[in-house]
């Protein structure tokens, strides 16, 4: 399905998105970051930029010139831009608009490659939530999505050594070769 920037009323630092926005409730496929980034050099590492420890940059390029850089908060992947030519600027991004893991949102920017992305709400609250000494430009802060509350980790039972298995009698009563 494809939607309009206008009609999403998407906003980025202040200003509508002017791009073409394509939402799949699947989620987009797209290559593991955390892999891919094991085969790239890593380029850049906005990090230090940014106040706050919650929120990570970091951009990775091949030998070839084609990149990508991540969007983290807490360690989770909410957004990830690509650029498959080697030149700026960046072709598409994809978002995880609601938290729940999928990316269900691309957007390819206009031909002069501004306005590639935006910052979900769901992070917007998170951050706000983790900061309560700051006022939230909504307002009202919702709770972070499940897979971002801190929960107990699971215990792992141990699993109990296999059984040895013994082998047919026919083949106990054959002679070795």
């Amino acid at each position: 399905m494809r939607v309009g920037a206008s009609a999403m009323g998407v906003l980025l630092a202040g200003s509508l998105v002017r791009a073409e926005i394509r939402i799949n409730p699947q989620g987009w496929r797209f290559p593991n970051t955390y892999t891919a980034a094991k085969e790239m050099i890593r380029v850049s590492d906005r990090t230090p930029l940014i106040p706050g420890k919650e929120t990570i940059l970091k951009g990775y390029r091949r030998a070839d010139g084609t990149r990508f850089m991540t969007y983290e908060i807490e360690g989770r992947v909410f957004g990830v831009q690509f650029d498959t030519d080697g030149k700026p600027p960046f072709e598409y991004s994809i978002m995880d608009a609601d938290g729940d893991g999928k990316f269900e949102t691309r957007i390819v920017p206009e031909k002069d490659g501004r306005d590639q992305g935006y910052v979900p709400q769901w992070v917007i609250d998170y951050y706000y939530s983790k900061h309560p000494e700051l006022k939230s430009p909504s307002g009202a802060i919702k709770p972070a999505p499940p897979s971002l509350v801190d929960a107990p980790e699971p215990v792992a039972k141990p699993t109990p050594p296999p059984k040895p298995v013994a082998p047919p009698p026919e083949v106990l009563s054959q002679p070795n070769p």
